[in-house]
Parts: structure tokens; sequence; C-alpha cells
């Protein structure tokens, strides 16, 4: 599953702020202007744990895969680019500028009840962010055409 992805972030040093872990995706109303009503119906807006600042990296797509084809491309052991929903939010927040723009999708991976999830955020043409989500093991493969992007820990 090498070259499914490209770093894109390489000469960049992008940081996310230490995070008390209180956030959640479906609760940030003030930065999504549509929020995905699963990240609730699957019991993904809960707490979690808090986060020293963190150093991550962004990737680009340049194979087709599907979501854990594209996450295992950079490391056999998933759970470690898991990042909290609130590093989510700080980064959204605070590297926007990152986010795939054109309506095309950033994916984030996050840990929810024990179970993996994948929150895909679109700017919108007026620049609007929406926010939706996925189950991890859900099988649809993502075209790489649209260079979509995802953000993870720096390992």
């Amino acid at each position: 599953m090498a070259n499914l992805l490209r770093l894109i972030s390489g000469g960049e040093q992008l940081m996310l702020d230490a995070c008390d872990g209180k956030r959640t995706i479906a609760g940030a109303t003030d930065i999504f202007s549509y929020i995905d009503p699963d990240l609730k119906n699957w019991g993904t807006d809960v707490e979690d744990e808090a986060t020293p600042a963190t150093a991550v990296a962004v990737h680009e797509m340049v194979k087709d895969g599907n979501l854990a084809e594209i996450f295992t491309s950079l490391s056999g052991d998933v759970r470690k680019l898991a990042l909290t929903q609130d590093q989510i939010l700080n980064f959204v927040k605070k590297h926007r500028n990152w986010l795939r723009q054109d309506g095309w999708a950033t994916l984030f991976l996050f840990r929810a009840g024990g179970k993996l999830f994948v929150a895909y955020v679109f700017v919108d043409s007026g620049g609007g962010l929406l926010v939706y989500v996925l189950r991890f093991e859900f099988g649809l493969v993502w075209r790489a055409g649209p260079q979509r992007r995802l953000v993870v820990p720096q390992l």
C-alpha cells in the first residue's frame, strides 16, 4: 500500500495547541455550518483525554483506496494516527488554509467509545465548513483524483 499518499506539509511545522479534550465535533456549531447528525446517532459525541501540543502532517491521496488502506499506508497501527475531536477542531480553526478547498474532503481519524471513525471536512463555495462522519470499516473506495487530504499526528 505504499505510495497511496504524498506528504504535502513536509516543509511546514504544523502544531496543534494542547487541548483539554472536552470539545466535540457534534457540539462545534461555532465552527461548522453543517454537522452530520450521525456524529450524535453513532455515539461519538463524547469527551476525550487531554493532549499536549502535537505536531501534525498533511498528506494528499495519489492513489485510490478505502479508509483502511489509506490510513494503514502510513502505519500498521492506525490508532497512532487518530486525533482527538478537540485536536481536529483545533486544526480546523488554526490551520484552515491546509483544508482541501473546492468542495473536496480533508479526512481525520478519531476514536470514540473504543471504535474508530473518520470525520471528513469540506469547505463549501461560500467558505463555510461542513463535517460528516464515517465508520472506519466503511469499504467505500475514495478516488485520489481530487487530491483529498488527510491530517494525522506526525510520526
